[in-house]
């Protein structure tokens, strides 16, 4: 099993996912199990994760639904600004 630090500077050092299988799943079993390095390295491993689904859509050409206004927020906008042109920004 991996120690604490060896997990620590093995996130630190590269993203995780890149890493060969075996390593990933020693890594993974070490974060969930751990009470020690745990919750942060639970963290880190999130963060890898949120940029990497970020980078995946933003090399495409089609942005992430999860990443978009939804329809009704947009019109919301739209309205607002409509019935308080005179209105700033920042009071908005």
């Amino acid at each position: 099993m991996l120690r604490c630090k060896q997990v620590s500077e093995a996130l630190a050092s590269v993203n995780y996912w890149e890493l060969p299988l075996r390593k990933r799943i020693g890594l993974r079993l070490h974060v969930f199990f751990c009470m020690v390095c745990g919750p942060f390295n639970r963290f880190i491993m999130q963060m890898q994760d949120t940029t990497r689904h970020y980078l995946s859509h933003e090399q495409s050409d089609t942005p992430s639904p999860d990443m978009c206004l939804p329809k009704e927020a947009r019109q919301r906008i739209v309205d607002r600004i409509k019935h308080n042109p005179d209105q700033t920004a920042s009071n908005l």
